[in-house]
């Protein structure tokens, strides 16, 4: 039977990005960092989506969905299960038959991240606010010499087709509100997206309409 690992420690402040200000800034590990440091350091640890009682991942709450998600190791050493609600952008429980596929593999990357923190400790840091290490500390090289990834370098990227349109409608919406920045920010006010959806979106404005929101948040606070 394999060793849960404890992996409290191992994500690095480098890894952490920041996007947008205000309301709106964010501070975050991209779900699949957060999975590259769990094949690096627990090897042979895999995600696993807990089967409902009619044979599907959607599990039926009294009001909303949620998903099982547990961690299963090549040996078949599995840990507990524990459960991540299907949530809108408002963070609100989507009842079950309006769950769409969208809905779920946002769910599932949301969820794992959850699932690797509570069982292994990866990246608790963040969820719980408590300062992470510099991963700087032990480079070798120069500093001149190491190459810096934007933050948002990946992001958009990473996102499948449908999370893709989904964010691009309401970037368009943000720019079709400008140059009005106060109401473009109660919009997006509005939308109350999560950590990576907010650093998607930020790549889809212009550097002046970023600007403009910054300084909208500003002036609201």
């Amino acid at each position: 039977m394999a060793e849960i690992p404890n992996l409290a420690g191992v994500a690095t402040a480098d890894l952490v990005e920041k996007i947008g200000g205000g309301n709106f800034q964010a501070s975050y590990i991209n779900w699949s960092r957060t999975l590259h440091l769990l094949r690096q350091h627990a090897p042979g640890w895999l995600p696993e989506l807990v089967q409902a009682t009619d044979g599907g991942i959607l599990h039926a709450a009294p009001q909303g969905a949620f998903l099982l998600l547990r961690f299963v190791h090549a040996d078949g050493t599995a840990t507990p299960a524990v459960p991540q609600a299907v949530m809108d952008t408002r963070n609100a429980a989507i009842p079950y038959e309006r769950v769409t596929a969208r809905d779920i593999t946002d769910t599932h990357r949301r969820g794992v991240c959850m699932a690797a923190a509570l069982t292994f400790g990866l990246a608790y840091e963040l969820w719980a606010k408590v300062a992470l290490e510099s991963g700087y500390a032990e480079q070798a090289e120069p500093q001149a010499t190491v190459t810096r990834i934007g933050p948002t370098a990946g992001i958009w990227e990473a996102l499948d087709g449908e999370q893709q349109a989904f964010l691009q409608k309401i970037a368009d919406a943000v720019l079709d509100i400008m140059p009005d920045a106060a109401a473009a920010h109660a919009y997006l006010a509005e939308q109350q997206l999560d950590t990576d959806e907010k650093a998607a979106l930020w790549t889809r404005l212009d550097s002046k309409t970023r600007t403009a929101l910054k300084k909208a948040h500003k002036e609201a606070a």
